[in-house]
C-alpha cells in the first residue's frame, strides 16, 4: 500500500516560457524486504502526480520511472509540456521509502484538457486619477459604470472566463498589488483579481475658424484605463497593461451625461471605450485559457467540503478534483517561490448549485486537515 506525501515547490520565473519547477516525494512500504520495487512504485506515483497536477501529459509513467531507476536522471519530452524530469533524492526509514523527484514543465497552448471550467475573475469600481479631468459631462460615475460595461464584453465574448463580482468600491492600484489581490480574492472568492484605475479622460478642443464661425467646437477626448490582472491565490501579476483610445466627444459640453446610459455608450466616444474593453476582455481570456481553474474551500468537515465553483463555471455531478493548500516562502536571496500541498484523498461533486458545489471523498476517507481557504481544482 502506497503512501505519498507530496509537496511541490514552484518557481515561477520571468522568462517567456515561464518555466515551473515541480518537486514531489513519494513514500512507498518495503514490502518482504524488495527496496527496488518499492523505490520503483514511489518514484511512478511521485512522477504521475507531480505532472498530473501540472497539466501535462505523458505516454508512460511506467517508462520515466524505469528510466529514473535506471540512469538516475532522465529528460524526456512530452508534446513539449515536460522538459525534464530528474531524481533528486532517496531515502531509506526502517520500511519506508521515500523518492524526491523534480519535473521541468512548460505550459503550452494546447495544455488545456484541465482548463475547461470558466475561471472567476473579480474586480471593483475604477477610481479616477485626475478627478478635474471628468468635469467635462461630469463623468464622476465612470468609475462605477465601466466595470458593468467589461461584464458585458466577457459575457460576450470570453471562453475562459467571466466577472464573478464588482465590489462596490475603489482601489486605487499600488505597490502592493499582491496584497491587494490575495486578500480582495479572500474576500470575493474570485480566482483571479483584476485592479485598474482610470489614467486620462482629458479632451482637447479646436475652435472653428473665423470663416466657419456658424459652426461648434470640436471636441476630442482622451479615455486610458491601467489594467493589473492578479491570480488571487499566489498574487502573481499577469497582466500589467494600459488601454488608450481617443475619439470626438459628441454631447454639449455643458451638460451632464449619464454614463450608465445607452445614449453614452452608443456614442462616437462610448463605442471608443467599448472597444477598449472587448480588447481587454480577449486580453485577459487569452492570458489565462491554459490555466487550471481553482476553487476555493468555504466549508470543511470530515464528510464534505463546500466550494466556491458550480454550474456557471462548468461544474457537472460527479465530476472529480483534487484538494491542495498553498504555503509561500523565500530562497535565501528573497525570492519567492509557492509550495503546494496536495491532499492524498480525491474528492467528487455530489451536490451543485449555480455558484458553488458540495464534494465529498470518493472513497470515503474523512477528510482531514481541510480548512476554508484551501483549494480545488480539476486535473
Amino acid at each position: 500500500m502506497n503512501k505519498l506525501l507530496l509537496l511541490l515547490s514552484v518557481a515561477l520565473c520571468s522568462l517567456q516560457a515561464k518555466a515551473i519547477w515541480f518537486e514531489a516525494s513519494g513514500q512507498a512500504v518495503v514490502h518482504n524486504g524488495d527496496k527496488h520495487h518499492a523505490r520503483k512504485m514511489a518514484t511512478q506515483e511521485a512522477i504521475k502526480q507531480a505532472l498530473m497536477f501540472a497539466g501535462a501529459r505523458v505516454n508512460s509513467v511506467q517508462y520515466l520511472a524505469d528510466g529514473l531507476l535506471q540512469n538516475d536522471r532522465l529528460e524526456v519530452r512530452a508534446g513539449g509540456e515536460v522538459n525534464k524530469v530528474e531524481l533528486i533524492h532517496e531515502d531509506y526509514q526502517g520500511d519506508i521509502v521515500t523518492v524526491s523527484i523534480r519535473a521541468d514543465i512548460f505550459p503550452q497552448d494546447t495544455q488545456c484538457q484541465a482548463s475547461d471550467y470558466q475561471k472567476s475573475v473579480v474586480t471593483t469600481w475604477f477610481p479616477l486619477r485626475h478627478k478635474q479631468q471628468a468635469s467635462l459631462g461630469q463623468l464622476y460615475n465612470i468609475g462605477k459604470d465601466l466595470p458593468r460595461q467589461l461584464h458585458k464584453s466577457f459575457s460576450a465574448a470570453s471562453q475562459h472566463a467571466n466577472i464573478h463580482s464588482v465590489e462596490g468600491f475603489y482601489v486605487t492600484p499600488g505597490n502592493d498589488l499582491s496584497r491587494q489581490a490575495t486578500a480582495l480574492a479572500r474576500k470575493a472568492g474570485g480566482q483571479f483579481v483584476l485592479l485598474a484605475e482610470i489614467t486620462d479622460l482629458s479632451d482637447e478642443q479646436t475652435s472653428p475658424s473665423r470663416l466657419a464661425f456658424w459652426k461648434d467646437r470640436q471636441i476630442n477626448r482622451n479615455f486610458a484605463l491601467d489594467v493589473h490582472l492578479i491570480n488571487g491565490m499566489t498574487g502573481e501579476v499577469l497582466i500589467s497593461q494600459p488601454f488608450r483610445t481617443s475619439a470626438s466627444w459628441p454631447f454639449d459640453p455643458h451638460k451632464s451625461v449619464d454614463t450608465a446610459s445607452n445614449t453614452f455608450w452608443q456614442s462616437s466616444y462610448g463605442m471608443a471605450i467599448r472597444q477598449q474593453l472587448d480588447d481587454l476582455a480577449q486580453r485577459i481570456d487569452d492570458e489565462i485559457a491554459c490555466l487550471p481553474a481553482h476553487g476555493r474551500v468555504l466549508q470543511s468537515s470530515h464528510q464534505q467540503l463546500s466550494v466556491d465553483i458550480g454550474k456557471e463555471h462548468g461544474v457537472n455531478m460527479g465530476d472529480r478534483l483534487k484538494v491542495f493548500k498553498l504555503n509561500q516562502f523565500y530562497d535565501p536571496m528573497g525570492n519567492s517561490h509557492y509550495q503546494y500541498q496536495v491532499h492524498p484523498v480525491e474528492v467528487q461533486v455530489t451536490r451543485l448549485s449555480l455558484s458553488s458545489s458540495v464534494v465529498e471523498s470518493v472513497n470515503g476517507v474523512p477528510l482531514a486537515n481541510i480548512q476554508p481557504n484551501d483549494f480545488v481544482s480539476r486535473r
